[in-house]
């Protein structure tokens, strides 16, 4: 048969005080841990917000300087706006039409030339254009002793062959994309080669033109 001791048994002071020990110990560590876990907690955070507070205030650095230029610049009505628009076009217009007008008469020379050399035709803006002139036509007895440009009109005068080398002539600036209206102003035969000293020298003729025509440009 089984007997259970119930009588609660003493306890030494020598136990006693090593169970306090103990608990003191445990007690020490406890608070120990807690305190470092709050200390590094609080560095942490305060870490944290030193951080948060250098990027705030680099931010609004920033936004200090983007207004400070932001105010350089006037904001303009749409009315201003409109106007110096108008202004700008003007001005690259006006460039424009003076570096068109330094340039064209050159082309313009140009296309004559083309015009009386030996199977050239002239500038068309279309092959239907070429259809009434003479492919054939000798423009080399044609020259030129006047050049005259005022206010876009061009005054051509010259000796030719014949009457059809000037209407050939007068044919082909028509059809060019250079001259408008061309007109035979004056076109008069004159004799040439007949000398008093050599009876036998054969006479000639030849046509003194004069025609106007408009430059495009």
């Amino acid at each position: 048969m089984l007997r259970i001791n119930l009588i609660p048994q003493k306890i030494s002071p020598k136990e006693a005080r090593g169970q306090q020990a103990l608990f003191l110990i445990l007690l020490a560590w406890l608070a120990t841990g807690g305190g470092l876990f709050y200390h590094y907690k609080f560095v942490l955070d305060t870490s944290s917000i030193a951080k948060n507070r250098g990027i705030i205030q680099e931010n609004n650095r920033k936004i200090a300087e983007l207004q400070a230029q932001l105010s350089q610049f006037k904001v303009l009505p749409e009315a201003e706006k409109q106007k110096l628009q108008a202004e700008y076009l003007k001005r690259v217009n006006t460039v424009g039409r003076i570096e068109k007008v330094r340039s064209n008469p050159v082309f313009v020379l140009l296309e004559l030339a083309r015009i009386v050399s030996v199977g050239q035709l002239p500038t068309v803006t279309g092959p239907e254009n070429r259809t009434d002139l003479d492919t054939n036509w000798d423009p080399s007895p044609i020259f030129f002793t006047t050049l005259n440009e005022k206010d876009r009109f061009l005054t051509l005068e010259g000796v030719a062959r014949s009457h059809y080398d000037v209407s050939e002539l007068a044919r082909r600036m028509r059809v060019s994309a250079y001259f408008r209206n061309p007109e035979i102003l004056e076109a008069k035969v004159m004799t040439t080669g007949q000398n008093n000293q050599k009876k036998d020298t054969p006479e000639s003729t030849m046509v003194t033109f004069k025609i106007k025509a408009v430059m495009v440009y």
